[in-house]
């Protein structure tokens, strides 16, 4: 057998609601960072770094920060940007 395979019976609103846990679970934890204290809008970003607002987006856009997004928001994150700057100067 390549595949194990389990029957489960159950009602339509149990086996709804028992999918819709899963997915919110799923969705949350894998595409969902964890910001905390730790986000910052892109000028914030801008600000800490010492730089100007299109030249973060170059940078971004480079890959040297890397830029998430929640919603319709874009963030950043603290430790990463700081982290960039220590290693390349």
């Amino acid at each position: 057998m390549d595949a194990d395979r389990v029957l489960v019976i159950m009602d339509a609103k149990s086996f709804t609601e028992v999918l819709n846990k899963f997915l919110k679970e799923y969705f949350e934890v894998k595409l969902t960072p964890d910001f905390g204290d730790d986000r910052l809008s892109k000028i914030q970003a801008a600000k800490l770094a010492s730089i100007s607002i299109p030249t973060l987006d170059k940078l971004i856009k480079a890959g040297r920060f890397k830029q998430y997004n929640l919603g319709n928001k874009k963030y950043l994150l603290r430790s990463e940007i700081l982290e960039a700057l220590r290693t390349t100067g």
